[in-house]
């Protein structure tokens, strides 16, 4: 009997030490098959129109052909100054006023009274040629003499016919150099005054030399002012581009024309962006291009798998760069962030940005691990009884 009953005790042992680790082992237990799982984003690859551009910075200035220089032929001094460097001034209005200097008037005084004697000498020779007094060669050098002193009369009246002395502006525009004060006598034929006319203003902008070779007239340029930020962008084509370098910055000179209607100041400081290459192609976002080595690569998820592309990279924008390899399409998923730890066929799970986890959590607010359910807690669990 003593036997039975401890056949039957064993066997209650077993059975419950069975049940037992049959209930512990899936909790327990690690899972061989689990493989790590990512958390990624993405974004589609997009075919459209990219351009490339090169950054350039500059100042408005007048463009050559609407520079109006004043001189004036006869010495002068300077009386007052209307409009200094920097000023607006209309068509016909008032720059400075100045008057000849003492010596210019004399030599006009002096052409006056040298153009009446000669002409009274001529009228005498004249009158003796008539009555047989003077031959004709006298009266030919007397002819000679008065023309010369009424062609040099005219000449310093035509010099000097604006003996009020006001200088205006043949054009609108704004007065870009003045240097003169009241009272300086100038020479004849300096620049008392420079205007730049209204409407014929350039950009006048430099570029790196090492990059000059991607630019050339006839490309777009988008200019944003620099001093204003409120002010509205404009956008001009490259009239010219330098043929030398500046020894000392090292940059070669491009030139935009600027539109007529634009406000633009003078002086002002404007960065541009000359559009060298456009062209429609692959785009994906510059999140997604990883560098490895000499090459680049680029991640894809299908399925809830990764999948590495080797890609050659083309002409950029600041949202995206063209992507050149023959495994990609508009529309296939490229990796943006996360990219970094992926390998080729690794498991992924895509994120929306910004959005919180789903997954429920236990009564003690912790998250059961991915792909598991979460194991019974002891005091749940079935407690087999023990027969005799």
């Amino acid at each position: 009997m003593k036997k039975v009953l401890l056949s039957l005790l064993l066997a209650a042992l077993l059975v419950g030490a069975w049940i037992w680790h049959g209930h512990r082992a899936p909790a327990d237990a690690p899972d061989e098959d689990a493989k790590p799982t990512a958390q990624v984003q993405v974004a589609p690859l997009q075919t459209r129109e990219i351009s490339q551009t090169l950054p350039a910075f500059g100042v408005v200035e007048a463009a050559p052909a609407g520079i109006r220089a004043l001189t004036l032929a006869y010495d002068c001094v300077v009386r007052s100054v209307a409009a200094p460097t920097g000023t607006r001034v209309a068509a016909g209005g008032l720059i400075l006023e100045v008057g000849p200097t003492p010596d210019a008037q004399l030599q006009l005084d002096s052409a006056r009274a040298t153009a009446e004697a000669a002409a009274k000498g001529l009228a005498s020779a004249q009158e003796r040629f008539d009555l047989r007094l003077a031959n004709a060669q006298d009266l030919l050098v007397a002819k000679q003499a008065a023309d010369d002193a009424r062609l040099k009369l005219a000449s310093y009246q035509s010099r000097m016919a604006e003996a009020d002395g006001r200088l205006t502006s043949a054009v609108d525009g704004v007065v870009t150099r003045l240097d003169w004060q009241p009272g300086a006598t100038v020479a004849a034929g300096t620049v008392l005054a420079v205007v730049g006319a209204s409407g014929q203003l350039e950009a006048h902008l430099t570029v790196e030399a090492a990059a000059v070779g991607m630019v050339h007239a006839g490309e777009s340029v988008n200019l944003t002012s620099a001093n204003r930020p409120d002010a509205a962008p404009a956008s001009g084509v490259v009239r010219l581009v330098g043929g030398s370098v500046d020894p000392v910055t090292g940059a070669v000179d491009v030139r935009v024309p600027l539109p007529a209607a634009a406000n633009w100041l003078l002086g002002e400081h404007v960065q541009g962006a000359i559009e060298t290459q456009r062209k429609t192609a692959l785009v994906a976002p510059r999140s997604a291009v990883l560098p490895d080595d000499d090459k680049f690569i680029l991640f894809t998820v299908k399925d809830g798998k990764a999948t590495k592309h080797e890609v050659q990279t083309g002409i950029g924008d600041d949202q995206g760069v063209e992507v050149i390899t023959s495994d990609l399409r508009t529309g296939d998923l490229a990796v943006t962030l996360g990219n970094y730890e992926l390998d080729d066929g690794m498991a992924v799970q895509v994120g929306v940005p910004g959005a919180k986890s789903d997954a429920a959590k236990d009564d003690r607010g912790d998250a059961p691990a991915a792909g598991q359910d979460a194991a019974p807690k002891a005091a749940d669990a079935p407690t087999p009884e023990a027969k005799p």
